[in-house]
């Protein structure tokens, strides 16, 4: 993650894209990792 620049300014509609894009890398990731560790036991 970039450090956080103290000029910006944050708004709402940014902040919600960002944490919907994780939420959609974290769903997607996560049946992956699991079949990683059920492969890899």
């Amino acid at each position: 993650m970039t450090e956080q620049d103290p000029n910006f300014k944050d708004d709402s509609g940014l902040l919600a894209i960002t944490l919907g894009l994780v939420v959609v890398v974290a769903l997607s990731a996560l049946p992956a990792t699991i079949g990683w560790i059920q492969l890899a036991g």
